[in-house]
């Protein structure tokens, strides 16, 4: 699937989860990597509601 199609058929936090996935992230690694909790990021992965400065930081390392 592209990246066109992914977001056009995914919510925003399932689109960050299947960009995590397809940079070979866990969930700690990208925790790790952008300075966040594991927690924070699971939730920016199951809430669209997540922080901005949340997405924007792991829109940052997914990049």
């Amino acid at each position: 699937m592209d990246q066109q199609n992914l977001s056009e058929t995914t919510s925003p936090s399932e689109t960050r989860r299947a960009k995590r996935i397809a940079k070979g992230y866990t969930i700690e690694d990208l925790a790790i990597a952008t300075g966040l909790t594991a927690t924070e990021i699971a939730a920016s992965e199951q809430d669209d509601a997540a922080p901005e400065h949340h997405v924007e930081r792991i829109a940052h390392v997914l990049a």
